[in-house]
C-alpha cells in the first residue's frame, strides 16, 4: 500500500509526508546510507594522511569532496531505490537495490557532471540563474534511478516538472537544513573515554551514523516532492 499522499500537498504537507517517509524506512535505508559514507570518511582520512605526509598539496580536501559530489548520486542510487519502494509499499531486497544501482551507476555519473556543470556555468552568470538551476535539474537523479530514463531525458524531465512550481519545490527542499543543522550541532568531541584509541573509533562511527541522516532525509524528500510535482503534472494535463 503507497504510503504516499494521492493528491497534491501544501507546503507544510511536505514536511511531514517526508519526515513519516523517513521514519518508515529508516531500518531499510540506514545500510545503504551508511557504506557511501564510510568510504568519504576513508577518504578524507587517507587525504589527510597523504596530505601531512607531503603527498598531496593544500587543495587536496578540495579534489576529495569534489570527487564525492560527483560520485555521490551513483553511491546513494540503492538508497533512493530502497527510500522510493518504501514509499509504495513494497519492500526491494539487497540485490534489486545493488544491481539497480549498478545499472545506474555510469548513468549517474554523467548526470552528476552535467548537474555540476549546468549549476556552475549558471553561478559564474550570476548567484540566481545558478540557484534556479539547482532546484529546477535536482530530480534528474530520481528520474534516472527509479523511472529509469536516459541522462539527458532525466534533466529535461526535471525541469518540465518543476516549471511553474519552482518556489513550491524551493520551499520543499528548505526542510533538509533543519537536518543539517543538527548533525553539524552534535558534537563529537563530547565523547570521553580512558582509551583514545577506542574513544577515536567510537566518535567517528557516531559522526558516520549522524552523516548518514542527512542523505535519508534528502532521498525521503525527494521522494515525496517528486510524487507531489508528477500529480501537479497530471491535474494540470487533464
Amino acid at each position: 500500500m503507497s504510503r504516499l499522499a494521492p493528491a497534491p500537498l501544501a507546503p507544510l504537507e511536505l514536511m511531514r509526508a517526508a519526515l513519516h517517509l523517513f521514519y518508515t524506512s529508516f531500518t531499510r535505508a540506514l545500510p545503504y546510507a551508511l557504506l557511501p559514507m564510510v568510504l568519504l570518511f576513508a577518504l578524507l582520512g587517507t587525504g589527510y594522511l597523504l596530505g601531512e605526509a607531503g603527498y598531496l598539496g593544500q587543495a587536496w580536501a578540495l579534489y576529495l569532496i569534489g570527487a564525492f559530489l560527483l560520485l555521490c548520486p551513483a553511491l546513494m542510487a540503492p538508497l533512493v531505490v530502497q527510500v522510493h519502494a518504501s514509499a509504495h509499499g513494497r519492500s526491494a531486497s539487497a540485490g534489486e537495490a545493488l544491481r539497480r544501482g549498478l545499472r545506474s551507476f555510469l548513468p549517474c555519473l554523467a548526470g552528476a557532471a552535467l548537474f555540476m556543470l549546468a549549476v556552475g556555468t549558471g553561478s559564474l552568470m550570476l548567484i540566481v540563474p545558478g540557484t534556479y538551476l539547482f532546484i529546477a535539474l535536482s530530480f534528474w537523479w530520481i528520474a534516472l534511478v527509479v523511472d529509469g530514463l536516459p541522462v539527458i531525458k532525466a534533466l529535461t524531465g526535471s525541469l518540465r516538472l518543476v516549471r511553474g512550481h519552482w518556489w513550491h519545490v524551493a520551499f520543499g527542499f528548505s526542510y533538509v537544513y533543519p537536518v543539517v543543522f543538527c548533525v553539524n550541532a552534535f558534537d563529537v568531541n563530547m565523547v570521553s573515554l580512558s582509551n583514545r584509541m577506542v574513544e577515536a573509533v567510537v566518535a567517528t562511527l557516531i559522526a558516520v551514523v549522524l552523516c548518514a541522516l542527512v542523505p535519508m532525509f534528502v532521498s525521503a524528500n525527494m521522494v515525496v516532492i517528486y510524487h507531489d510535482l508528477t500529480l501537479r503534472r497530471r491535474t494540470k494535463m487533464r
